[in-house]
């Protein structure tokens, strides 16, 4: 009886609304890929970071995870016509992104409280700022507001925490954990860090695990490395990934 009402109710609504009112999620289209040629792409299933989505890069301590994500900030400056940061905890240095040959003009930094941060995150999303780089937590009253702004205009949203707490880590639809493994140590002095990269939550793509990743410290006004960020093959070992759905 129940399933019949039910079939009646979606009738109801294709006939009133349009065919393109009802669509079953199996047939929904993956988020586009903003291709970020770092070896996270694989992780994400869609060969990219998702479009329109909230991505986290978490880790406590040293792991790797800032790095990382300067160097995908750096990428987003020359690609994109506005790349944002939202600094809540006004520690970001922009002058951190030189050695990954950032363009600046295309840099905005937004240091407000964390509320105001918000609404301006939330705004700047719907507006089409093409990357926004969240250094830190923004209040959950604005996390449905913002990401559904960056789902309709195809924003790339990064978030960069030590842990989450429970609302941001439910609104993000991948989520990518850091540990540190060693240090990397060239004549006596620290050039790098390995780092264990693990996927931690994907509702973009089915799960493909974890990968090794060599991150290289930049050492002067230039990277000294041809990449930043290298995979090192490491041994298959089995690993659990949050519900993923394509």
């Amino acid at each position: 009886m129940q399933e019949m009402q039910l079939e009646h109710a979606i009738n109801t609504i294709r006939v009133r609304f349009g065919s393109q009112a009802l669509t079953r999620a199996a047939e929904l289209p993956p988020p586009q890929p903003w291709p970020s040629h770092t070896p996270l792409d694989r992780l994400t299933g869609i060969e990219g970071l998702p479009r329109g989505r909230l991505v986290l890069l978490t880790g406590s301590g040293t792991c790797g995870k800032l790095t990382l994500a300067l160097g995908l900030l750096a990428a987003a400056t020359r690609e994109f016509a506005h790349a944002v940061v939202i600094d809540t905890r006004e520690g970001f240095d922009p002058w951190a992104l030189l050695p990954f040959d950032p363009d600046l003009g295309s840099l905005t930094v937004v240091r407000l409280d964390p509320d105001s941060s918000g609404e301006a995150a939330t705004a700047l999303a719907r507006a089409g700022a093409g990357f926004i780089l969240l250094m830190g937590e923004i209040p959950e009253q604005w996390l449905g507001p913002m990401e559904a702004g960056a789902n309709r205009s195809g924003s790339v949203m990064v978030g960069v925490v030590d842990v989450p707490g429970r609302a941001f880590a439910h609104a993000s639809s991948l989520s990518l954990g850091f540990s540190r493994t060693e240090w990397v140590w060239e004549r006596d002095q620290l050039v790098g860090l390995r780092t264990i990269a693990r996927c931690l939550k994907n509702r973009v793509a089915p799960p493909l695990g974890e990968t090794e990743l060599e991150i290289r410290y930049p050492l002067g006004p230039q990277l000294p490395f041809a990449s930043p960020v290298i995979e090192v093959p490491i041994e298959k070992v089995d690993f659990e990934c949050a519900s993923a759905a394509v």
